[in-house]
């Protein structure tokens, strides 16, 4: 059995899943909380400014609730090559979340950027790109 059809594949892909919602509930929730999640450095000083972020953050909240959606539609009535797509768009967007970290930060991207890669491989092995 090739690990494009190993399964666990779906079960990991899951989780990723979970781990979106977790991230999207709570930036929607407690933006404050969620803000601090990311590893900025520095926050926000006066009160427009958090009002400002508090906004950002619950977009990014649907972002991550619409990957949400997306990883755990395509894993369990999808198929394992569009599940695969889907994981490896994550996996980038995990890519650019730690570079803007990294950017301002100066630090941090390592914390995006890991789990990141294990979603492009976790999706490379569903498209089948792995055997």
């Amino acid at each position: 059995m090739g690990i494009s059809r190993h399964p666990a594949l779906p079960y990991i892909s899951s989780l990723f899943g979970c781990i979106f919602l977790f991230f999207g509930v709570t930036y929607i929730s407690n933006p404050v909380q969620g803000f601090s999640f990311l590893g900025f450095t520095s926050t926000p000083t006066t009160p427009y400014d958090w009002d400002l972020m508090q906004r950002v953050m619950v977009l990014y909240g649907a972002k991550d609730l619409f990957m949400a959606a997306a990883i755990l539609s395509s894993t369990w009535f999808g198929t394992r090559k569009s599940a695969g797509m889907v994981l490896v768009a994550g996996g980038l967007c995990a890519g650019v979340d730690g570079w803007v970290v990294g950017d301002q930060a100066g630090t941090g991207e390592w914390g995006h950027w890991g789990y990141g890669m294990v979603m492009v491989g976790v999706g490379a092995g569903m498209m089948g790109v792995l055997g």
